[in-house]
């Protein structure tokens, strides 16, 4: 079943569940009572699982995007020297020249 048909589905026993709770308050009835409020823990359990559900789902289309965007910013970061090519890669061409370090001050 689809997602949306899904949603739908207990979004309006959700609703319909709540009517009858508050009905069975309002007339005194506690079997109508009880029966809105274990209609409406169930479905508002189903709407919560249903709604986690859609959105852990990604499509193919999503993932090779997300999958882009880091390879891009991984070679981006290469290019701006902030990551080093793997030892294992051969030779390594540094990006930046090697300038000596300065002494750095210490508190006296």
């Amino acid at each position: 079943m689809s997602t949306r048909i899904l949603l739908t589905l207990l979004s309006t026993l959700f609703t319909i569940s709540l009517g009858v709770g508050l009905t069975g308050m309002i007339l005194d009835s506690a079997t109508a009572m009880r029966t809105g409020i274990l209609a409406t823990t169930t479905t508002a359990t189903g709407l919560i699982c249903t709604t986690l559900r859609h959105t852990a789902r990604l499509t193919d289309r999503e993932r090779e995007d997300i999958h882009n965007a880091g390879y891009k910013l991984g070679l981006q970061h290469v290019t701006l020297g902030l990551l080093d090519t793997p030892p294992s890669g051969g030779t390594v061409v540094p990006i930046r020249p090697a300038l000596p370090r300065q002494h750095e001050r210490q508190a006296q």
